[in-house]
């Protein structure tokens, strides 16, 4: 890829890992645009620290970050349609870019994981002592 970049004379630094937290923060918020174009990313944890960085991103509308990236981007399924996208984003002014990366972030705080965990801690039944002797009995080493 860097061999490629080079060859076609694109202004493209590759920097492998970064170590320093607080350099990648600064790289991510100088960034136009973050890209994951890989199909198989789960819950994206470098796509929600772009967005929080007020940076939005381009992901591969195959994997799960098109739900978590919301209207702070967007996403595609070729070298095309990455394109497209990339150059419908940075037409917009980059004060609501950045905004809207900013708030779609704020979106998974931890007063929403907070909140959604205890949702769902409520919605499951409880289990009392009482309803425990209700259970069938398991025979160890058997399948359930």
């Amino acid at each position: 890829l860097e061999a490629r970049a080079r060859a076609a004379g694109l202004p493209v630094t590759f920097l492998g890992h970064v170590a320093d937290r607080d350099r990648l923060a600064a790289l991510q918020a100088c960034a136009d645009i973050v890209l994951a174009p890989g199909p198989a990313e789960t819950f994206g944890l470098a796509a929600l620290e772009a967005l929080a960085c007020g940076t939005p991103v381009v992901a591969s509308a195959l994997s799960a970050l098109p739900a978590l990236i919301g209207p702070a981007g967007a996403g595609a399924t070729d070298g095309r349609g990455f394109a497209d996208v990339v150059q419908r984003l940075l037409a917009r002014p980059e004060s609501a870019r950045r905004a809207a990366a900013r708030s779609q972030a704020e979106q998974y705080g931890w007063p929403a994981a907070v909140s959604a965990f205890l949702a769902a801690h409520e919605a499951v039944p409880l289990i009392t002592a009482s309803s425990v002797g209700a259970l069938p009995a398991r025979t160890p080493g058997a399948t359930p």
